[in-house]
């Protein structure tokens, strides 16, 4: 069996309503590394129709830091995932929980803990092996269609040596990025540094792995560049 996630959580909200039925809420733990991803960001949310990952769970209660009695074991699907700066990483689960209440009825937010396991399903209820989930659909993803390759050939473009020089950064950054590379490095070094340290990075490749830089990168860089490119009425072509 495959575990898809395995953590200790906290509780952020439970509901039921009509339309929905029972969800839960749960706040995830962080490891306090900067550009930590949601785990849960590669599942398919449950949106406009389309039916969310589903899971396997189990759910026993935390209790003076010990495992306590068991308060779900059935099947959940994935309603969608956020980050916040006020709350961090959270998960939303649809239960299945048809007349019987809801399992997290009078559970605190902020105060429950819970040790959960999923084990994520096929359509055919089959456990998804994770490891060659995860093999498939990095091989799935072209190097041209990951963002940092965005950025690289930015970084080669004469047009954006220009934009630099024009907004008056060129001469500041081909110092620094001859003192970070201990040689002179070309117009594509410097405008590798010039995206770096605006987005305050060690490497475009951070833009794979962090949303926020990918956030900032089209609203800091790439957005004013190519505001610079649009061509007005009675431009020369």
């Amino acid at each position: 069996m495959s575990i898809a996630y395995n953590a200790k959580v906290t509780m952020h909200e439970a509901k039921w309503t009509d339309v929905d039925g029972s969800t839960v809420t749960f706040k995830l733990p962080m490891t306090g590394m900067e550009g930590q991803r949601n785990p849960f960001e590669k599942f398919t949310k449950r949106r406009k129709g389309r039916a969310g990952t589903r899971f396997a769970m189990i759910c026993y209660e935390i209790e003076d830091e010990c495992q306590g009695p068991m308060v779900y074991k059935d099947e959940v699907m994935l309603a969608g995932w956020n980050d916040s700066q006020s709350n961090g990483h959270t998960v939303k689960f649809w239960l299945c929980a048809d007349g019987m209440g809801h399992p997290f009825e009078g559970y605190n937010r902020k105060k429950d803990h819970f040790v959960v396991a999923l084990v994520e399903l096929d359509d055919d209820q089959e456990t998804i092996d994770q490891k060659m989930r995860d093999r498939v659909e990095k091989k799935s993803v072209k190097p041209s269609q990951r963002p940092s390759y965005g950025a690289v050939m930015l970084c080669g473009n004469e047009a954006f040596w220009q934009y630099i020089k024009d907004i008056g950064e060129w001469e500041s950054c081909e110092i620094e990025s001859q003192a970070d590379t201990a040689r002179v490095g070309g117009y594509n070094d410097v405008a590798r540094h010039y995206i770096c340290s605006r987005l305050g990075i060690t490497s475009r490749a951070e833009l794979d792995r962090n949303e926020e830089v990918r956030q900032r990168y089209h609203e800091i860089i790439y957005k004013p560049f190519m505001a610079t490119q649009e061509v007005g009425p009675g431009a020369p072509f």
